[in-house]
């Protein structure tokens, strides 16, 4: 067989940066563009609605407010535990393979507690089918397993047991509070095909990547994602810099040209397109990793771009009608008209009822 193609570093920043839709060339909707993007992080909730304005012309909240009510988007708790949107007719599949992360360890630490696991997921099935606070999810798993459940898996068993999805106004615009979960009504896919539909989604999205990548988007073992890659049929195989393997799908778009000038972009906290590789170096240069990515509380900072990279940090103020954007460069990159002009275009969407925009750079 001919020696797989090397791609280079730059010709991968390019990749992700077009497969993320960063070069903002499609009108899509908030529904497509989320189906495009694999999932959006949601644990803070203006993150997937700056994600999908700085990637979708003419993007408003509204549109993916209304998405949210009317389910072809889902707000849940997925990969890795964290928060997600995804496309509602990717949920089942997502939510039965995270399933697969977290009930073997629940199960393993409760396995000699007599624990009736069967009995705890129907009547838990029963009481959900109606909007819960987590807080109510926590006493019925408590009162149902009559105190087996350790204080602090109670609520993990609730969503490991069962596909819940949060209600609106939850994902929606700068909603914040306690938000209530419901049962989800769909049957949960099958195995390998469940893993399957996320490892296809993750390569549309964020390949060429490794198996590592894979896993570590999905919080799964290897041994859990090479039967849903084998599912998939045959990928392209590409190779790193540093020899490892890459896989994409065989109907991928081209690999852009590595000599593109990628345009400035601004990304939320805990954007995906820097989250979702085990090697983040793609948008995210290693020697900044420690300024960006707070490892003590898993916190990614809001950052700029400049030609697909990220070069500095970014905050804003609204004081009396008067908005700011605080740029923190942490490369020298100069004062760039066109990052304060894409600043000015994002305090109008963060700020629209501002009488004054105005973006600094940090002394």
């Amino acid at each position: 067989m001919p020696a797989a193609r090397t791609l280079s570093a730059r010709e991968l920043t390019v990749c992700s940066f077009e497969r993320q839709l960063l070069d903002r060339a499609e009108p899509l909707s908030a529904a497509d563009g989320v189906r495009r993007l694999a999932a959006l992080q949601a644990q803070y909730s203006p993150s997937p609605h700056l994600a999908l304005w700085s990637r979708l012309p003419g993007f408003t909240t509204g549109q993916l407010d209304a998405a949210l009510r009317d389910g072809s988007v889902v707000k849940s708790t997925l990969m890795r535990g964290t928060l997600h949107l995804v496309p509602g007719e990717d949920y089942g599949h997502l939510a039965a393979a995270w399933r697969r992360q977290w009930l073997v360890p629940l199960r393993g630490r409760h396995r000699t507690a007599g624990l009736d696991e069967a009995e705890l997921e129907a009547r838990l099935r029963e009481f959900a089918a109606v909007p819960r606070s987590a807080q109510e999810l926590r006493e019925q798993v408590a009162e149902i397993s009559g105190g087996r459940v350790r204080t602090d898996d109670l609520l993990h068993y609730a969503r490991a047991l069962l596909p819940l999805v949060h209600v609106a106004p939850s994902g929606h615009w700068r909603a914040h509070g306690k938000p209530q979960l419901v049962l989800w009504p769909g049957e949960l896919p099958p195995e390998p095909a469940a893993t399957a539909r996320l490892a296809r989604r993750y390569l549309a999205a964020f390949g060429p990547a490794s198996r590592a990548d894979l896993a570590h988007f999905a919080g799964l073992t290897l041994r859990q994602v090479d039967p849903a890659l084998a599912e998939l049929g045959e990928l392209t195989t590409y190779r790193a810099e540093d020899g490892r393997e890459l896989l994409d799908l065989p109907d991928a778009p081209p690999i852009g040209a590595a000599d593109r000038v990628l345009p400035v972009r601004f990304l939320p906290k805990w954007d995906a397109a820097l989250l979702s590789h085990a090697d983040r170096t793609r948008m995210l240069p290693a020697a900044l990793q420690p300024q960006v990515y707070r490892a003590v509380n898993g916190t990614l900072l809001a950052s700029y771009l400049v030609d697909g990279l990220v070069a500095g940090l970014w905050s804003h103020t609204c004081t009396r009608g008067a908005a700011q954007l605080t740029l923190t460069p942490l490369v020298e990159h100069g004062a760039r008209p066109e990052l304060v002009a894409e600043g000015e275009r994002l305090l109008a969407f963060l700020e629209p009822r501002a009488t004054g925009l105005a973006v600094a750079f940090a002394p």
